[in-house]
């Protein structure tokens, strides 16, 4: 896949997993700077101080990161000031090379005329939903960002077909690739039994149906409630964090202490990132309980990823449109009577297209994306390919 002359590749900004993940890969065909810029609270909490890195640092072969330590408002109120930091490290990492400038938020876009080279726009969400009170600003800026990008990456079919229906003139140049399975995640064959339980969950009966993700409003709770207990005698596992009480209306909260009150129920807590796959392979039966809001129907769930590396059977409802692309594999359900019956069919047959979603794993990894990147990026002829 190497082309026999690299080029660079700068992100702004890799601080999400994915895109840091996703643009890493890339490194067998081009020289990768990642830029992470936080709020200056944010960034001492990661990092223990205040500081820049003034020259990128290596962390891997051709992989390059600089941490920027911003001022609160940096994006919005002192972008022109800010706009200048980051142009002047993405040439100084640029020097006489080419560059493809690839940006996460669709703010940076002012930077594609500044810098010398092609530029992507990735992305990753409705950021329409990042913002509250800039709604109609964000959507104008996506546009400009979209018209402006030599190419729109969206990790969401769903939100690559609405960026198209937008910027019509600008469909061709509107790519869905999806996120990446984690190697470390996932199996090297089918698991026809689950692996034994972790310590922490040990004393949970089985069967067992987990869930390791995130918590907050895009968890449908009262949609959960409903599943468990149609099924008492099954356990669900819920892992991840719960979002702080001001995130989440009273009725949503309700949901939550009901649920968490229920027998067959055990909060695991946070699960830290390396150890997923030791529960996740663990477990019976994988689900997915989404609530039907415009955060999930423009979202590309990484758990759907991470969850098909397992092998394990897989329930999800139907409302989240990238996750009903693979209806073929996982047993989806219309409601929570449906969903139940689909758990119970798991449980019972979970060797059912076993083998096919670990297949289709194995064809997303992160370094199998970076590849579809590389054949986008020829076919474009924007890369010298190997004679």
């Amino acid at each position: 896949m190497k082309s026999n002359k690299r080029f660079k590749l700068a992100i702004l900004d890799a601080n999400f997993y994915w895109t840091e993940q996703l643009f890493s890969a890339c490194s067998e065909f081009a020289d990768v700077l990642l830029l992470y810029p936080s709020d200056f609270r944010a960034f001492k909490k990661l990092y223990g101080a205040y500081f820049i890195d003034l020259a990128p640092q290596p962390v891997a072969d051709h992989i390059y990161k600089q941490r920027i330590c911003c001022p609160p408002g940096w994006l919005f109120y002192y972008w022109p000031l800010t706009a200048r930091l980051f142009a002047a490290l993405i040439k100084h990492f640029q020097t006489n090379d080419s560059l493809i400038f690839v940006f996460s938020y669709p703010y940076y876009y002012t930077l594609i005329k500044t810098l010398n080279g092609k530029s992507i726009y990735y992305n990753i969400d409705d950021y329409r939903d990042y913002w509250p009170g800039r709604e109609t600003l964000t959507s104008k800026i996506e546009y400009q960002a979209v018209v402006q990008a030599d190419l729109t990456l969206c990790v969401a079919a769903q939100r690559a077909q609405y960026l198209r229906q937008t910027c019509p003139q600008q469909a061709a140049r509107i790519v869905h690739l999806p996120h990446g399975c984690s190697p470390n995640f996932m199996v090297n064959e089918v698991l026809i039994e689950p692996k034994s339980l972790p310590v922490t969950i040990q004393n949970c009966p089985r069967p067992i149906a987990g869930y390791i993700g995130t918590l907050g409003y895009r968890f449908d709770f009262t949609y959960f409630i409903q599943v468990a207990q149609a099924l008492p005698h099954v356990t669900f596992v819920l892992g991840g964090t719960l979002p702080r009480p001001a995130d989440g209306s009273v009725e949503w909260w309700q949901s939550v202490e009901t649920a968490y009150q229920l027998a067959n129920v055990h909060y695991l807590g946070y699960v830290p990132h390396a150890q997923l796959g030791e529960y996740l392979q663990a477990f019976d039966v994988l689900f997915m309980c989404y609530s039907d809001c415009n955060f999930n129907r423009n979202a590309c769930p990484t758990k759907l990823w991470d969850y098909m590396g397992t092998s394990r059977p897989i329930v999800a409802n139907n409302v989240v449109p990238e996750v009903n692309l693979w209806a073929s594999v996982l047993y989806l359900a219309s409601n929570p009577s449906d969903f139940a019956h689909k758990l119970q069919q798991a449980l019972i047959n979970p060797g059912w297209q076993a083998s096919e979603r670990l297949a289709i794993a194995k064809r997303h990894t992160w370094d199998q994306q970076a590849r579809k990147l590389y054949t986008l990026l020829l076919e474009r002829q924007w890369l010298t390919p190997n004679p």
